[in-house]
């Protein structure tokens, strides 16, 4: 909670992200630069009402960036004026921002400058489960990744240190479960001050990435990278643990907790080698670790990157891990994967049969209804899917490239509305390149976050290019799949500051697209109308989809003491179905063949009535 990550000292009870927030305070950040993506959205929603409560005590800016290479930007242009900052964003964010990061890494840090990756292991909300450690090694940057929320706390705030000590920018990689873990964390003070704007000092030798000076620039880099190798082999966030035998457990970030906790269950007690540094890799640590020991176990999520590099620099060296068999290639870890790998290692078995555990575990799962994620009731996505459906069964067949967030939904029947999925932005993209190569209709969808974020350069793109199709873009007036946080098209701005809110329509016809049309997403009729239209239109057509995220226009209801007025399905129902077999809001179902609507579940958005083809469904009384 905000009061407990505001304390001024003492042991408070931190999500991870919050604790990583906390250290970000604790070394008096500057400036913070985020965009929203699970499962790093916490630390700036966190630091976003931070920045808000803590003015004239501990001033600070923080913004929700457009993107996660703008957030980058933002942050390294502070880091390069002798300000202290950080961005934060999930694993495929850096993806995004790689382009600044790499060269970033040449200029070297001014102020401290962390980046916080939040990698998400499973793919509970992602597209991919790339281990982002890779970038420490392809861009010659530290990679520093805690053990606990405690960890996660004072590592984030040793990263401005680090940055600061050796001119560069650093890397902090967490992971879901450590995110979004929770403990009790021992709080250090935090400092007051103000904040001034400095003057600039130019240094184009450096900050100019001109191919004479990057060759010079590459070379510090890796002078700076070797003397950080040598500083972690003596850093104290790595340690080893004496124990006993001649094999030995080296154990990255998070799963030293789940080795430890292994170990405990198996009744054995490992010398045990805890690794928080993970680029550069503390080659003289591991050989000290390693030189008494005739094998070592390596435990570390998600790829072998220590791994092979211990392959690597002792080549003699029994290893079990990821690439022999010991531990998988995917998926997260926990402590019972980490157990099984271990007894294995060690010829021995796990204390308790956990495949066992876990096929009874699939048998009682089976016995319960599935309950696969939907659109919430009222949702304005619902309806716009619900009429691109009606327009595609119209026109026999089109392409329907989707796009990163709620929409994405938009797969699941009846609204089958999303035929490709691959990253922010892509929709446009592929609805371009498609346009050159498909005789169907394409109708490409888009949220409002999402348009902003990526969506831009693949539309001017496709004017240019003089490419047709119909792009939806599904504005809800919110980042809604990360938490409801502020966009560019709306007023709101991070630090409770008023932004100016840019149009989506106007940047669209400043883009020259000439089809341009906004439509209340609840307006069925009209929607499905425009979409027509806008099939027939020779060139782009982007067609607006208007209307809140039901949550926050619930809430917004809640707050002004409205109540909502339900639906009802009235006698004159006659049973045709397509309320629930062609729009399926979570908030109809069937009771004994008969549709009914749920009135706690019912915000009154008034779609279900207006597909009804006998208007049956009517406000209760």
């Amino acid at each position: 909670m905000l009061k407990d990550v505001l304390k001024e000292s003492g042991r408070v009870f931190l999500l991870g992200n919050e604790a990583i927030a906390r250290g970000a305070l604790e070394a008096g950040i500057d400036v913070f630069a985020a965009y929203p993506g699970t499962p790093s959205s916490e630390i700036g929603d966190t630091l976003s009402k931070a920045c808000e409560m803590l003015k004239g005590k501990l001033d600070f800016v923080m913004e929700y960036s457009a993107n996660e290479k703008v957030a980058v930007e933002v942050a390294m242009a502070a880091s390069l004026a002798g300000k202290r900052s950080m961005a934060a964003m999930k694993h495929v964010g850096v993806n995004v921002a790689a382009d600044t990061l790499f060269s970033f890494a040449y200029i070297g840090a001014r102020g401290g400058f962390v980046l916080v990756t939040a990698d998400d292991p499973s793919m509970h909300s992602s597209q991919n489960e790339q281990d982002n450690r890779w970038y420490g090694k392809t861009a010659n940057l530290p990679v520093i990744e805690p053990s606990s929320v405690q960890e996660a706390k004072d590592f984030a705030r040793f990263c401005f240190e680090l940055s600061e000590r050796f001119n560069i920018p650093v890397i902090l990689r967490t992971y879901t479960r450590l995110s979004h873990a929770s403990s009790v964390v021992e709080l250090s003070p935090l400092p007051e001050k103000s904040f001034e704007k400095v003057e600039w000092k130019k240094n184009p030798q450096r900050d100019v990435i001109l191919p004479a000076h990057a060759r010079r620039l590459k070379i510090e880099l890796l002078d700076k990278m070797e003397k950080i190798r040598k500083y972690f082999s003596r850093w104290d966030g790595n340690w080893i643990e004496d124990g006993e035998g001649n094999i030995g457990v080296i154990a990255c970030g998070l799963s030293y907790a789940y080795a430890k906790e292994a170990m405990e269950r198996l009744g054995v007690n490992l010398p045990v080698l805890k690794l928080s540094s993970m680029y550069p890799v503390p080659d003289e640590l591991i050989e000290e670790f390693a030189s008494q020991l005739d094998g070592v176990i390596i435990v570390e999520e998600v790829d072998p990157f220590i791994e092979l590099h211990v392959r690597a620099i002792l080549p003699g060296l029994k290893v079990y891990g990821k690439t022999n068999g010991f531990f998988p290639m995917s998926y997260e870890y926990n402590v019972a994967v980490v157990e099984k790998g271990i007894a294995k290692a060690l010829g021995i078995k796990p204390s308790m049969d956990y495949d066992a555990i876990l096929e009874r575990g699939r048998e009682l799962a089976s016995l319960a209804p599935p309950r696969p994620p939907v659109f919430c009731p009222g949702c304005p996505h619902a309806a716009t899917f619900y009429a691109i459906r009606k327009v595609v069964n119209a026109a026999g067949n089109a392409a329907l490239p989707g796009d990163i967030g709620c929409y994405t939904l938009g797969i699941n029947r009846p609204f089958e509305g999303v035929d490709t999925c691959v990253c922010m932005g892509a929709s446009v993209g592929i609805a371009c390149g498609l346009s050159y190569v498909i005789k169907d209709p394409i109708i490409a969808t888009i949220g409002d976050s999402t348009f902003f974020h990526a969506g831009l350069p693949a539309l001017v793109n496709a004017v240019h290019n003089g490419r047709k199709f119909v792009l939806v873009v599904l504005d809800n007036s919110t980042t809604g799949m990360t938490g409801h946080q502020p966009h560019p098209g709306v007023s709101s701005a991070g630090c409770g500051i008023e932004g100016k809110a840019v149009s989506i329509e106007d940047v669209a016809r400043g883009m020259g697209v000439e089809f341009v049309e906004v439509v209340n997403s609840y307006n069925i009729g009209k929607l499905v109308e425009t979409l027509e239209k806008a099939l027939k239109h020779d060139g782009v057509a982007v067609v607006v989809s208007r209307q809140k995220c039901a949550i926050l226009r619930r809430r917004e209801l809640k707050a002004k003491g409205k109540k909502v007025r339900p639906f009802t399905v009235t006698d004159d129902c006659n049973l045709c179905m397509k309320c629930v077999t062609e729009f399926a809001c979570p908030a109809l179902y069937v009771i004994n063949g008969k549709p009914v609507i749920d009135a706690a579940l019912c915000i009154a958005c008034g779609v279900c009535s207006r597909i009804c083809p006998e208007k049956a469904i009517k406000p209760a009384k």
